[in-house]
């Protein structure tokens, strides 16, 4: 019997009753902000075709008095349409039907949950709409929602109501005709929104926010002629009254960055220098490759093959997208001054409101990309490491567009703001950046050139502790003739090369106090972390011969095969880390100790082997000298120099085919008793105009470089050994070449 029951009970089917308050979820804290509720209405707008879409307050701004009205001359919907589309809540008919109703326009909606934006902006809703097959009438509805704040109700319990009428607000001379041209005629059909009650009080800021948002909501690099956006306030903000139209600075940019990517990750981009009229293009292939467990973006010269990738290679996965972006120097303004007027404090608040990188779906803006203070492409935290070369978020303003149907990866998170963190996300992000890293550079150059030619000739040639001349005063003080006026001049001249030349010295102290510091917290690092490193290999070494013990005696024990599985977990990764030490150890702050007597053929077949997995996994070859040179040195030092070649060869010979990777190493003992050491490698090279910039700190070609290693090299050659190095022009071979000259302590 009571078999029976149970069997009955497991056979009861119970329906989910929603709570009426799930819809006050999906109103009012799914959607951030009545800023982006509007927003959601316009595209509702532009998905019924409509071509003029006019957003009206009413003359109290009031929480709970005012209203706000969406008025749209779109298709416009029946009876029909409202039952079955418009009150089916999650309905799939934008995602069934990706077109617009007339077919020009792909929808922008497609989660079906847009139109309870109007319950974060106001408790009543009054819907008039009409469509152009009904000749008399049209459709109204009205919906409370303030009964979803009713705890008790359920969902089935809301009911609202909804009617066919008489046409007495869509009609010939409807609200929407007065913004439209003398020669259009108002269209006898679109919906009105009317929302009564309002939740929040508006105030100058929410419409600044507002009117900044519906200006970028459409690109304003090619926005679509077929849809406009007209605002409309109570007299107290009849400024803000007008159409929607994007910024005027936008037209009068220092640098400009455009171009494509392929669903294949083949690209295309250049970057302008206006002030100088010239324009660098740029092309190739973007591929990933897995490094110390994370992607990290390539490029290459010619077409990746898929089929011969390994499991540490991938194409990118955001599709193909366009992008222009448009760049200014916040400390050289004038010329926006010129063209706009008004101060730079005003030209600067003007490009706070459109600084950001948008993207656009389909011609409409995916937020909350390039709203304020939204870094996405964390800018700002690259450039506290390189504040002189990088660009920081408020700098740029620009788009990047995709489609929704040739970049399925790039897809919205479940509450509409923002697209999910996913691997296609991720590529953006980094392509982006290495867009902008390309572009930083040839800012960084131009600039210094700029410099260079501006500065006086003398001041130009003297060293970092060369002082000022004074023999001009000297001769001056001592020729009678002279007068006071020029002596002055000559003086006045000095302190000013004197003050230069102080600035320059801070300048490189501060970079160089920064470097020893990080040198301090290396040592700490690893000062600290060695020993419980060397406690976990121990014991996971312990471990590990337990189980494997444990297991040929018990073979069968599938819990001791996962302990074992996990030790040996445990071992392979902390050999990694003590091998990240061993990496690290020359970066360290501690006093340099006495030279001693090596033979430096060695010394660098110890720093290849560190490397070996990485230069096997990338088929690189390597070719070492095969002679014994008695040098010396302090093995500390010329670690960091070769760590820092191999580093970087490494990482751009990741560029070329598979075939076509090798570093080379020589070294010769000169006639004067220096030692010369090249190290080439088969990479892509570095572009004779960044030659002279490479030794700079803070300079990279890498997206995410710290433009560290390189300057790094350059002190320790310069400083310890009297030598010199330099970059040599590329060969036939191509890649990137390096002569090495140590004069001391060798």
């Amino acid at each position: 019997m009571s078999g029976s029951s149970k069997d009955k009970n497991r056979e009861s089917a119970i329906a989910l009753r929603p709570k009426a308050r799930i819809l006050k979820t999906l109103g009012e804290e799914l959607i951030s902000s009545e800023t982006v509720a509007l927003i959601e209405l316009v595209k509702n707008a532009y998905d019924a075709d409509a071509e003029n879409v006019l957003i009206s307050f009413s003359d109290s701004l009031e929480k709970g008095e005012g209203s706000i009205h969406v008025v749209d001359d779109g298709h416009g919907m029946d009876m029909d349409t409202i039952i079955t589309s418009w009150m089916v809540i999650a309905t799939s008919s934008k995602k069934d039907y990706k077109k617009s109703q007339n077919g020009r326009r792909r929808v922008l909606g497609e989660k079906g949950i847009g139109r309870f934006a109007t319950a974060r902006i106001a408790d009543e809703l009054e819907l008039f709409t009409r469509t152009s097959s009904q000749s008399f009438n049209e459709s109204y509805a009205v919906f409370d929602w303030t009964q979803f704040d009713d705890d008790e109700k359920f969902l089935s319990d809301i009911l609202f109501l909804a009617e066919e009428q008489v046409a007495t607000v869509v009609t010939h001379d409807w609200c929407l005709s007065k913004f439209l041209e003398e020669s259009c005629d108002a269209s006898p059909h679109g919906t009105y929104l009317k929302m009564n009650g309002l939740k929040h009080t508006w105030e100058r800021h929410d419409i600044e926010t507002l009117q900044r948002g519906l200006s970028r909501l459409l690109s304003p690099f090619f926005a679509k002629q077929d849809f406009n956006i007209f605002l409309e306030l109570p007299e107290a903000y009849s400024d803000f009254n007008s159409k929607i139209a994007p910024p005027e600075i936008i037209k009068y940019p220092h640098y400009i960055l455009k171009g494509w990517v392929n669903d294949n990750g083949e690209y295309y981009f250049s970057v302008s220098i206006e002030a100088e009229g010239n324009t660098h293009e740029y092309s190739g292939f973007f591929y990933n490759v897995l490094t110390a467990g994370e992607w990290e973006l390539h490029t290459s010269k010619e077409t990746p093959v898929k089929s011969e990738f390994t499991e540490y290679e991938r194409l990118v996965d955001s599709g193909p997208f366009e992008f222009e972006l448009r760049i200014w120097d916040r400390d050289e303004l004038e010329n926006l001054v010129q063209k706009l007027g008004g101060g730079i404090r005003s030209v600067r608040k003007d490009l706070d409101a459109i600084a950001g990188v948008n993207i656009y779906r389909d011609g409409f803006r995916v937020l909350p990309y390039g709203e304020p203070n939204n870094d996405w492409l964390r800018l700002d935290i690259r450039r506290v490491q390189a504040p002189t070369k990088r660009l920081s978020n408020n700098q740029i303003t620009g788009y990047i567009t995709i489609t929704a149907d040739k970049n399925p990866n790039l897809h919205d998170r479940s509450n509409r703001e923002g697209l999910d963190n996913n691997s296609a996300y991720f590529d953006l992000q980094n392509i982006m950046r290495f867009l902008l890293n390309e572009t930083e550079n040839l800012r960084y150059v131009s600039k210094r050139e700029t410099l260079k030619k501006s500065d006086d000739d003398d001041q130009n040639k003297n060293g970092l502790f060369q002082s000022p001349d004074f023999e001009k005063i000297s001769a001056s003080l001592k020729d009678d003739k002279s007068n006071k006026e020029e002596t002055l001049q000559l003086i006045s001249k000095a302190e000013d090369d004197w003050k230069k030349q102080i600035k320059k010295l801070q300048s490189v102290l501060s970079q160089y106090h920064a470097l020893a510091t990080l040198g301090g917290i290396v040592d700490k690092i690893l000062h600290d972390g060695r020993q419980p490193l060397a406690k976990i290999q121990t014991e996971a070494g312990l471990g590990l011969e337990a189980s494997e013990d444990f297991i040929k005696n018990n073979p069968d024990d599938a819990q001791f095969k996962i302990f074992e599985k996990s030790f040996g977990k445990i071992v392979s990764h902390s050999t990694i880390l003590r091998d990240v030490f061993q990496r690290a150890e020359p970066f360290g702050g501690r006093k340099r100790g006495r030279p001693k007597k090596y033979y430096i053929e060695s010394l660098i077949q110890e720093n290849f082997s560190n490397y070996e997995q990485e230069l096997k996994e990338a088929n690189v070859s390597i070719h070492l000298p095969e002679t014994s040179t008695l040098v010396s040195v302090d093995t500390t030092e010329l670690s960091e120099i070769f760590i820092n070649l191999i580093t970087n060869s490494l990482y751009w010979l990741k560029s070329v085919p598979k075939d076509r990777r090798s570093i080379h190493v020589l070294v010769e003992r000169k006639k004067t008793g220096a030692l010369e050491i090249i190290f080439s490698d088969t990479g892509p090279g570095i572009d004779v105009k960044y030659k002279d910039r490479v030794f700079e700190p803070y300079f990279s070609k890498k997206p995410n470089g710290d433009g560290l290693g390189l300057s790094l090299v350059g002190e320790i050659i310069h400083g310890y050994y009297n030598g010199s190095v330099e970059l040599l022009d590329t060969g036939v071979s191509g890649g990137a070449t390096f002569r090495i000259l140590l004069n001391k302590r060798v």
